[in-house]
């Protein structure tokens, strides 16, 4: 046995208690916080947004390299540490969290990546590594056009002996910091015995996401976004059943909606899930009291902080704000990617998601494929059925299990309220507009799907009269069948790798990398030493290249020639 799998498990630790650490320190910092209690499952994704607030920032100065990440790394580990001395969780939730990350470390060992990991992923978080803001930098890859902000988090665990293979620490710290909160959320209604909506849609989301997204590589900036959904919706409902909404739900809320956003810029859609919470509450403690609870919560700020980033760093790689939405693009900058550019890959994406455009396939006229519905007949024939109809049986027979888990003759009267309905109505909406623009599972239907189905059914659910022990009882096996689930297959994929790429994780537990994964580096190189060469011996330098490459003041821009 190589030590490497140590190394690697050693590496996941200290980075998932580094990242805690900058979250309990915002969490403090700011009085994210409820009752002076640190939930660690929220310091995960504090953690997250602070380092990709910092990220963002720090790359327009200086490239992220090992010995930067070091020194990130240890002040994390020593804020972490400080707060276990001042005793600012429970021990009971710290071995849950190390229980949660221990299992996921099964799902972090991954010899095939996401296909779109050596494509962008890897190179753009390289890029982050290697260099300092240069404008331009969407000219020389597609995928850098929409990076995702997983990529500036995960830039920062470029670090010693591990180097570049912590690369997926960010969706792994998303998925365990998820499980963690729902399991949160699950305890304590049992203790509380408050059985209701909330507590069956926030299992029933634990186990799809346990189910469903078992597989990390699978995640890449899409799985991770939707998890966050769930956890959005979840807080939302959460808000509903308080009579006053208090900083600390406007916090949470702030924050997972603008770190959803931050990784898949779409998602802004969703901020139609606002509407309702400022009705409801306008009502309940007035429309200037809500304003001033907002206005005056520093989380609101920092979120604001991460969109503008978001979007000024969009603007610094393309020219645009939202790629590649042509209505906020300005194109008369010298690194702008140009209009003609703009609308072909628009058309791209669409024909892309509406089945016009697979590996091996191509419609003959896109332009046409994606208007009026042309596109839905071949849409159902090679994407739902097999696809979305898998997945939808595969929802269902979850229902089906809590179903026959939970039932009871007896039922209580409850009435519904009014929100929920409002809620459920926004997420159609949500569901429309994902079908006609851009209906791939990947692109937020695993969720949208997912949350239509469970919402309904938590309400029936919460209806059936059952003794708290009974249910205690039934909640530990469906969890318990979960995490068996969860566990298997990974066991069974990595068995599978072993057999299909010789992947000995006892071995080599590092997934591949290969000379594709630098492709762009070195574009970036080239181009740098060509500029310099260009400088010195204007006879000697390439000045037939598609691209150009010059200063900017102390940035570097890339134009097309």
């Amino acid at each position: 046995m190589k030590i490497d799998i140590f190394i690697l498990f050693f590496f996941y630790y200290i980075s998932i208690f580094s990242i805690l650490g900058y979250g309990i320190f915002l969490q403090r910092l700011i009085n994210i916080s409820e009752n002076n209690r640190i939930c660690l499952g929220y310091s995960g994704l504090i953690g997250i947004f602070f380092l990709t607030i910092y990220s963002y920032i720090s790359h327009l100065f200086y490239a992220h390299g090992i010995y930067h990440n070091l020194i990130i790394l240890i002040l994390g580990i020593f804020l972490f540490y400080k707060n276990i001395l001042e005793k600012k969780f429970h021990n009971t939730d710290f071995k849950v969290l190390v229980v949660i990350f221990s299992l996921l470390f099964f799902s972090f060992l991954i010899f095939k990546s996401h296909d779109d990991f050596p494509y962008y992923h890897f190179p753009y978080t390289y890029y982050l590594n290697q260099n300092s803001l240069i404008f331009g930098i969407g000219q020389l890859n597609h995928g850098f056009r929409t990076p995702s902000s997983l990529f500036y988090f995960n830039s920062l665990f470029y670090l010693p002996i591990i180097k570049y293979y912590l690369f997926h620490i960010g969706s792994a710290a998303i998925f365990g910091s998820a499980i963690f909160i729902f399991f949160s959320n699950i305890k304590a209604s049992i203790q509380k015995k408050d059985i209701n909506h909330i507590y069956f849609f926030d299992l029933l989301a634990l186990i799809f996401i346990l189910v469903f997204f078992y597989r990390l590589a699978e995640h890449g900036t899409d799985r991770s976004a939707q998890i966050l959904i769930f956890l959005i919706i979840s807080e939302i409902f959460r808000a509903f059943a308080v009579k006053k909404i208090s900083i600390f739900e406007i916090s949470k809320l702030s924050i997972i909606f603008a770190l959803t956003v931050s990784l898949k810029a779409f998602y802004l859609l969703y901020g139609l899930l606002i509407i309702p919470l400022i009705i409801v509450f306008s009502k309940r403690i007035g429309f200037k009291d809500l304003l001033e609870k907002i206005l005056f919560n520093k989380a609101f700020y920092f979120s604001i902080v991460l969109l503008c980033l978001v979007l000024i760093t969009n603007f610094f790689n393309t020219g645009c704000l939202v790629y590649p939405i042509k209505v906020v693009c300005f194109t008369d900058f010298e690194w702008s990617i140009q209009l003609k550019e703009i609308e072909k890959m628009a058309l791209h994406y669409e024909n892309w998601s509406k089945a016009g455009m697979t590996p091996n396939f191509k419609v003959d006229d896109p332009n046409n494929y994606v208007k009026n519905f042309n596109w839905t007949d071949r849409w159902f024939n090679t994407y739902f059925f097999f696809k979305v109809s898998d997945f939808l049986l595969g929802v269902i027979f979850l229902l089906f299990i809590f179903g026959i888990t939970f039932f009871s003759k007896k039922k209580l009267k409850k009435n519904i309220k009014k929100e929920i309905f409002f809620v459920y109505a926004i997420m159609i909406i949500l569901l429309i507009e994902w079908f006609i623009n851009h209906p791939a599972l990947r692109y937020g239907g695993y969720s949208l799907i997912a949350i239509i189905l469970f919402v309904p059914f938590s309400l029936i659910f919460e209806k059936y009269k059952t003794k708290i022990y009974l249910i205690k009882k039934k909640t530990f096996i469906i969890i318990l069948i979960g995490i068996t689930i969860f566990t298997f297959r990974n066991f069974d994929r990595l068995i599978k790798e072993n057999k299909k790429y010789n992947y000995n994780v006892l071995i080599n537990p590092y997934y591949k990398v290969n000379d594709r994964y630098f492709y762009i580096e070195n574009k970036i190189y080239d181009l740098i030493n060509n500029y310099k060469l260009c400088k010195k011996n204007k006879t000697k330098c390439n000045q037939d290249g598609p691209f150009i490459i010059k200063r900017m003041n102390k940035h570097l821009l890339i134009k097309n020639r």
